[in-house]
């Protein structure tokens, strides 16, 4: 089975496709399955312990026995590859937000403690000790 995997890796194996991950980030991909075809093997052994249904199917490229139909699946293909990067925009929109409402919150905050110099009539917030915001109305 090895060998035959290895004759015919060419016809099976997807071409791989990296992306261009910001730093800090992890690069990640996909394999682009366009003009290949899926190579299955398995063993009358494997046939006979579970059912052409079962765990039995070996698709080269992938790393476990598996059902038929998770073998004919691509786990690395631009679907796969998108749900992924779907999940990653969402986090990274996620982490935005999250950051604007502890911005916002520390605002209103702020606000909430300034009070007015007697003196100079402005707003001294808490914390700064320095006037700032523009004058307080008269």
């Amino acid at each position: 089975m090895s060998e035959v995997g290895e004759l015919a890796r060419e016809h099976w194996r997807g071409e791989w496709n990296a992306d261009h991950a910001p730093e800090g980030e992890r690069p990640d991909g996909y394999r682009d399955y366009e003009g290949r075809v899926p190579l299955l093997a398995t063993t009358l052994h494997r046939l006979a312990g579970h059912g052409p249904h079962g765990p039995v199917w070996w698709r080269y490229g992938h790393t476990s026995w598996q059902t038929l139909g998770d073998a004919l699946g691509n786990p690395d293909d631009f679907s796969a590859y998108s749900v992924r990067d779907q999940a990653r925009r969402k986090a990274r929109e996620d982490e935005l937000e999250h950051a604007r409402r502890e911005r916002e919150e520390e605002r209103r905050r702020l606000e909430a403690g300034k009070w007015v110099c007697p003196t100079c009539r402005r707003y001294v917030y808490p914390g700064d000790g320095l006037t700032s915001g523009g004058d307080a109305p008269a």
